[in-house]
């Protein structure tokens, strides 16, 4: 048993460190964007069509909606506590750092998305309003350490109710 403990332990630490180093690297992605478009280097490059631009403001908002849809869908009580008992500690981790990674992705799709209507439009603060957006999906998606403990912790002993700690809430 304390073997599978302390092999648990080291997974979880690689799949958390995975985990937020993509959700890192996807921020500086989005921290480059904005400065490249504040700079204005690139401006004019695209040819303006408002309809465009309009159209990837939509989607933009789509994405940061449904990325918050698809964190909690993924998160939800039923699924982790199915997830755990079918799979326990390891599947449960798979499933914390996949749906991080997707959901921070998603982020940088964002980014990149506002830095094409930046572009377009020739005006840097559209990159900022959006990489706002961007940023804040990834601050939404960054895996706590004290969280994934929790759910490893709740799956090894069975209580079946790892929901709470992948929540964020005390155990």
């Amino acid at each position: 048993m304390a073997e599978t403990v302390e092999g648990a332990q080291d997974v979880l630490e690689s799949r958390y460190a995975a985990a937020a180093r993509v959700v890192q690297a996807v921020g500086l992605f989005t921290l480059l964007l904005i400065v490249l478009a504040l700079t204005g280097v690139f401006a004019g490059k695209i040819r303006f069509n408002p309809a465009a631009a309009n159209s990837l403001r939509l989607i933009i908002v789509f994405l940061g909606v449904g990325a918050i849809v698809f964190r909690r869908t993924r998160f939800s009580a039923m699924r982790l506590q199915d997830i755990g008992a079918l799979r326990g500690a390891e599947g449960l981790l798979r499933t914390l750092q996949t749906t991080t990674v997707t959901v921070a992705l998603i982020g940088g799709l964002v980014a990149l998305l506002g830095f094409v209507i930046s572009v377009m439009t020739g005006f840097g603060t559209d990159m900022l309003y959006l990489g706002a957006v961007a940023i804040a999906v990834l601050l939404y998606c960054y895996p706590r350490r004290a969280a994934w403990r929790s759910v490893v912790r709740a799956a090894e002993r069975g209580e079946g109710d790892p929901v709470r700690a992948a929540k964020g809430t005390m155990v």
